[in-house]
């Protein structure tokens, strides 16, 4: 797969900057910064939390519409204005197309009708929709491929029809509920069904747009169309690169489990692929250019996961690129989500973790600063260079335009950016430096300068609804569908007092109450005179003094807010931005209560560690997370109750305090203090060192062992997944759920013992993982020791030597070191290292 990294792109076009004023040639050069929307979660086209529907209204057609034994349906789900959808600012719908009544007949015209008034509903309310078709809700069920086949020609036809309102396609038509189980020709270990699987993918790609995506629920499954170890098709395997490109994933029962409910452990003719391979197939999903493909899915009703604090949600989205996820199933994981408060986190405000799913999902396009010429000529380029940033978990996933605006009002000129592929601005930072050609017809005078990311389809371009917001203050025109990067620019002769006056400088919050803040700044200066100032809370003008001090009223108390300050003259020029300044409100404002105490313990140390716990807090709103003190510096802001302090000298006293916050900033008195002496420095690993996790390679960033062979784990509860190295040991913190692999790949015929020095939180952990070496994997507390004894794990390190040979396993071909974590324990093992002797 093409590494997913931030790049530099060089485009033929992109951006102009926000506030350029009218000057007079020779063209000035303005570098402009624009003010962040971190923390609104607005909608965007094409990405997001999705509502379900049943788009097929007719009774006749569909034996589902009314039904009220169906698990989930309610009237509602005919409603073709979609205002649920609306109310809870979603851009999406999904709808299965139920076809239980055609599984050995063509598809009635009256089905194909109203499937088409429907997708014209969706257009009319400004939406886009997911499909699935399905035989059956739940059970098992068996069609005739040809049948099949016949049924996806007359159905894509109706969505080729409508692709503009389509936005992606999840494979269906096999199995429960269109999920490729339970029914026929879904057992992925038969070879001899694998063809139909293929020629039915393919039938979908072939009669459908090439811009549409379509997805599929098994990796598995994808892997046997996209990258199979041989061909079994006897026609041939010939999807196109084109066509392979649109395969997504659609991640059924997301978090139910460790392997999301049997969507990651199918068996295969292909051969034996442990789940963590076949998670990391869905983490490079890609297309061959390096752009995001199209993954989304839906929660179930198991929460097997356990994901209270949301950690993992945010962690397998991140990874997994995640566009859009069902929010009406399931409630026994969304509900989480809601009851989740999050502290604040890097751009992240403290919220739900259900709002920051909602912002995060797919793309969240955000720009930083442009410079560009503040006039221009007609027949003339317009150069500049932009940074942007996208602050969501993908990409976009369908290609869109992109166009520079110039609009006065009675003009605009829609500038195609020839070459500017929007799907390239993955997750991360972009820099784009470009050009632009004006009309040389372009009437003089002063234009907004625009950045216009509108629909493909032709009939959708001159909604707004259809248009991508960028995530700033002060720059979404909602009307016109575009985002505002300059108000002043001139184009053509400039005649008159055409320069600006210079920014204001020196900005300052002068003072506050609990319901004011006072600010003050620099005279501007200017070749005519300055007549006055605009000053801008949080991207929207305020006020217009005409001295250097303003006072914004009628604020709420404890309530930051962010202001500029731009000088103008007579003749209508502005100035360039003020740098931006922070004012808090004094007072309280909503939640003053603090939350209760916590009490400190700490479980376990070594010579650089100590480990920290702590009762949870209650809160009369919610807790969003603690503060950590050795002494009183803070050293940690963690949202669970445990932390580990690192980087401490050996046999050395420290004493520790913690306390609670609320999202309203409110913290609670300190705990009880905990004076915790570290232990002496442990003796260095002998024999053939497999990983002493002493920085050297650095883990996990390396993925690579003291052998240099590849090391990594997914699904722990801390370091993103893969567990953290703190003084020079490795901590697996685990809930059901964990793997850590470490390849040896090497002769071990001169050793004797594995040896892993080892210990618990508790104490008792040998029996919630297994470990797998050499073909031999056991319950770690069933291998057995010399003289008949097994591993006992304790609270304090132990070298616990098992001999290899006894427990069978294969020192010559030794492969790989792996141990799971999914036998219903929780708790914390830490490893100093693991050898061989």
């Amino acid at each position: 797969m093409l590494a997913r990294t931030l790049r530099l792109l060089t485009v033929t076009t992109l951006l102009a900057g926000v506030a350029a004023v009218a000057v007079a040639a020779p063209a000035q050069a303005a570098t402009v910064s624009y003010g962040a929307d971190l923390g609104t979660a607005f909608a965007n086209p094409e990405r997001g939390y999705h509502n379900r529907y049943e788009i097929i209204n007719d009774p006749a057609v569909n034996d589902y519409v009314n039904a009220a034994t169906i698990p989930g349906f309610n009237p509602d789900l005919l409603d073709r204005t979609f205002a649920r959808a609306k109310t809870n600012g979603n851009t999406l719908l999904h709808s299965y197309v139920h076809l239980d009544k055609y599984k050995t007949q063509p598809l009635p015209q009256a089905l194909l009708d109203n499937l088409a008034s429907g997708l014209a509903a969706v257009r009319a309310a400004g939406m886009k929709i997911v499909l699935r078709p399905a035989y059956t809700w739940d059970g098992y069920v068996s069609v005739d491929e040809a049948q099949i086949l016949a049924h996806i020609a007359q159905l894509d036809a109706v969505i080729t029809a409508n692709a503009d309102v389509v936005l992606h396609l999840e494979t269906g038509y096999l199995g429960a509920w269109g999920e490729w189980h339970t029914g026929g020709l879904t057992n992925p270990s038969s070879v001899e069904e694998a063809p139909a699987r293929y020629r039915i993918v393919k039938k979908i790609a072939d009669t459908t747009p090439a811009s549409m995506p379509i997805v599929m629920r098994y990796p598995i499954y994808i892997k046997e169309v996209t990258d199979p170890t041989s061909c079994v098709v006897p026609g041939g395997c010939d999807l196109t690169q084109a066509q392979e490109d649109r395969i997504g994933f659609h991640n059924d029962c997301f978090l139910a489990d460790y392997n999301d409910m049997g969507t990651y452990d199918n068996p295969s003719w292909m051969g034996w692929y442990y789940i963590e391979q076949k998670k990391q197939w869905m983490y490079d999903l890609a297309t061959s250019t390096g752009q995001n493909k199209m993954v989304g899915g839906e929660t179930c009703g198991a929460d097997g996961y356990n994901d209270a604090a949301c950690v993992n949600a945010q962690t397998e989205m991140q990874k997994l690129n995640f566009t859009e996820i069902n929010e009406d199933y399931a409630a026994v994981n969304t509900d989480k989500w809601k009851a989740a408060n999050l502290a604040a986190s890097g751009n992240d405000p403290a919220e739900t973790c259900f709002t920051r799913i909602k912002r995060k999902l797919g793309y969240r396009l955000r720009l930083l600063d442009a410079t560009f010429p503040t006039t221009v000529a007609p027949g003339s380029s317009l150069a500049l260079t932009a940074h942007l940033n996208n602050d969501g978990w993908s990409g976009l996933i369908r290609s869109r335009p992109a166009y520079l605006v110039l609009d006065n009002g009675t003009n605009r000129y829609n500038l195609p950016l020839s070459g500017v592929d929007p799907r390239n601005w993955l997750a991360g930072a972009s820099t784009l430096t470009s050009s632009v050609t004006v009309p040389g017809g372009a009437v003089a005078g002063t234009y907004k300068l625009a950045l216009w990311l509108p629909d493909p389809a032709s009939g959708l371009q001159s909604r707004p609804e259809y248009s991508v917001r960028l995530a700033n203050t002060g720059t979404w025109d909602a009307t016109k569908g575009y985002n505002v990067l300059s108000t002043s620019v001139s184009v053509g002769t400039c005649t008159g007092d055409c320069a600006a006056p210079s920014v204001p400088s020196g900005l300052t919050v002068s003072g506050v109450t609990n319901t004011s803040v006072s600010l003050s700044w620099s005279a501007s200066t200017d070749n005519v005179g300055v007549t006055g100032y605009q000053v801008f809370r949080d991207g929207v003008l305020v006020g217009s003094p005409t001295a250097t001090s303003f006072t914004d009223t009628g604020r709420s108390p404890g309530q930051t807010y962010q202001y500029t300050v731009r000088a103008r003259d007579a003749a209508g020029n502005v100035s360039g931005p003020s740098s931006v300044v922070s004012g808090t409100t004094s007072g309280c404002s909503g939640d003053c209560t603090a939350p209760s105490t916590p009490t400190l313990s700490s479980p376990g140390k070594t010579g650089t560690t100590v480990s920290l716990s702590w009762t949870g807090s209650t809160d009369n709103v919610g807790v969003t997370g603690y503060e950590v003190f050795r002494g009183a510096t803070l050293i940690g802001s963690p949202t669970g109750t445990s932390f580990t302090d690192t980087g401490r000298t050996a046999s050395t006293a420290y004493s520790y305090t913690v306390k609670a916050r609320d999202a309203a900033g409110n913290r609670s008195a300190a705990s009880n203090t905990v004076t915790v002496t570290t232990d002496a420095t442990a003796p260095p690993p002998t024999g053939l060192v497999l990983d002493n996790f002493d920085g050297t390679p650095a883990y996990p960033s390396s993925s690579q062992n003291d052998l240099g062979k590849w090391t990594g784990a997914n699904c722990f509860l801390d370091g993103g997944g893969s567990g953290v190295v703190t003084g020079g040991a490795l901590s697996l913190r685990y809930n059901n759920c964990g793997w850590f692999g470490s390849d040896v790949g090497v002769d071990l015929s001169a050793y004797t013992y594995l040896v892993v020095r080892v210990k618990g939180l508790a104490g008792g952990e040998q029996s919630h993982f297994n470990l797998g070496l050499g073909g031999s994997t056991k319950v770690f507390g069933d291998f057995t020791l010399d003289g008949g004894a097994h591993p006992v794990i304790t609270t304090s390190y132990q070298d616990i030597r098992i001999p290899m040979t006894a427990n069978g396993i294969n020192r010559n071909s030794p492969s790989q070191l792996a141990m799971g974590f999914w036998y219903g324990g929780n708790s914390t093992i830490t490893i100093d290292h693991i050898t061989f002797q």
